[in-house]
């Protein structure tokens, strides 16, 4: 079978994360040929495995019709079995290719549709084109829920995976407290801080490390000054060893207002953390965390409920080892073996 990924890039992000992970799963398991269509290079991309054929063509925008112009083409000469959009934009250039494409087009939701924030053009080209796929995979059952019957009667709902040698975090860790994520409004960094603001008058010794970037690092810098936290957080920039930097933090907490299913939380959950998130649509967080069994949630928004959430689980080092312990469990229910046969059985 002949695997075609269509993504917006390879770097910074859940997306391309993901795209990344499952083409190079898929190429190494033998039984397929995968090919991905991207814009042009970057730099530190997500690596690929050096056998998949990348057509580095896309150029999003007003391109959207010679993009899935291209997308068709490409789709031919590869003599795509399936083709998999990933992403918003990716998916407008899957369903306006198959109305003369021989493959099957199969589109995947990444985020949560009921609070992204697309423009009224954009409204109206998922609602046109949505409805030309052949298959939808949609990450949480709200999101699913979002569109029409006629779209759900074709959808499925999977996961994304965490990698299998993800290092556990450190027994011995540093008194800080990480986040990963995009620097941008979905992200709701400004929440975090504040609520860091009280954890560190409590526990002088804590930090804040958020790793990631994005359009609002300077805001989120100002930010830092004016409370006074300066030497206190820092942002750290995307690396692509993130698991490495934080391995050896204390807490991991995610305080987004809306999501699709996270990997970065996926992940700090697989590496033992134990993890704080908003219980945020479109419903990822909520359908991976056991409130007080693996995780602790708490509401979108609310300043204080994330201050002390934070602050039981420092001066609670049972109770962190336990959540950590049962998160470590997301290693076999989301592992990329299980999620994959999941994707298998779709195609």
């Amino acid at each position: 079978m002949r695997l075609l990924f269509v993504c917006e890039g390879l770097t910074d992000g859940g997306a391309e994360h993901f795209t990344a992970t499952m083409a190079n799963f898929f190429c190494k398991a033998g039984r397929y040929e995968v090919a991905l269509l991207t814009p042009p290079r970057q730099d530190s991309e997500y690596p690929l495995d050096r056998r998949i054929r990348r057509h580095p063509v896309m150029r999003r925008g007003r391109y959207l019709l010679t993009d899935a112009a291209a997308l068709r083409s490409i789709a031919r000469a590869e003599k795509a079995s399936v083709v998999i959009g990933i992403g918003f934009y990716a998916n407008l250039m899957v369903c306006l290719a198959n109305i003369r494409m021989e493959a099957k087009a199969v589109i995947s939701e990444r985020n949560a549709p009921q609070q992204d924030q697309l423009s009224l053009l954009s409204r109206m080209l998922r609602f046109l084109c949505y409805r030309n796929a052949d298959a939808y995979v949609f990450q949480t059952q709200q999101a699913k829920e979002f569109y029409s019957q006629k779209i759900q009667s074709r959808a499925v709902v999977i996961h994304n995976p965490v990698a299998p040698d993800l290092p556990y975090r450190s027994d011995a860790c540093r008194r800080e407290i990480v986040a990963v994520g995009r620097l941008n409004r979905q992200k709701n960094y400004p929440l975090l801080l504040k609520a860091f603001r009280e954890v560190s008058k409590r526990y002088p010794d804590y930090r804040l490390r958020i790793f990631g970037q994005g359009e609002l690092k300077d805001s989120l810098e100002r930010n830092i000054g004016a409370l006074h936290l300066s030497g206190k957080v820092s942002l750290e920039g995307f690396c692509l060893d993130v698991h490495e930097q934080i391995a050896d933090s204390d807490i991991f907490v995610m305080s987004s207002d809306f999501e699709g299913m996270p990997n970065a939380l996926l992940e700090a959950m697989a590496m033992g953390f134990p993890v704080i998130s908003t219980d945020c649509p479109s419903g990822g967080p909520g359908e991976v965390i056991r409130d007080g069994q693996n995780g602790i949630l708490v509401s979108v928004g609310r300043e204080k409920e994330l201050r002390e959430a934070i602050l039981s689980l420092i001066g609670n080092p049972d109770q962190k080892a336990a959540l950590g312990k049962h998160a470590c469990a997301i290693r076999h229910t989301h592992s990329i073996e299980h999620i994959a046969r999941q994707w298998e059985q779709l195609f």
